[in-house]
C-alpha cells in the first residue's frame, strides 16, 4: 500500500493548462525530487497536493484512504474541512 498516490492530477489557470494528467506514487520513507525547467509546474503541483490551490481535476489517497473532493467554481477542494486538517498534518 501507497502513502500518496496522486491520479490524473490536471490544473489551469484560465486557457493555461499547467498540470495535464500527472501521476505519483510514493510509499512510506520515499524521497522524490521533482526536477524541471522553471515554470514546469513544480511548485503547483506540490501546492495541489497540500490543497493551497485547487486542481482542476484528479484524485489522490493517503495511506489507502481516498480522499473525497467535491468541484467548485475554482476546481476541486476536499470535502470536509476537519479532513484538510488531517491530510496537512499526516503529509
Amino acid at each position: 500500500m501507497y502513502k500518496l498516490t496522486i491520479d490524473g492530477l490536471h490544473k489551469s489557470y484560465g486557457d493555461n493548462h499547467v498540470l495535464k494528467g500527472v501521476s505519483l506514487k510514493a510509499s512510506s520513507g520515499d524521497v522524490i525530487c521533482l526536477i524541471g525547467a522553471s515554470g514546469s509546474g513544480k511548485s503547483t503541483f506540490l501546492r495541489c497536493i497540500n490543497f493551497l490551490e485547487q486542481p482542476s481535476d484528479g484524485a489522490m489517497s493517503l495511506d489507502g484512504k481516498q480522499v473525497r473532493m467535491v468541484s467548485d467554481k475554482d476546481g476541486m477542494r476536499v470535502a470536509d474541512p476537519d479532513e484538510l486538517q488531517r491530510i496537512r498534518t499526516r503529509l
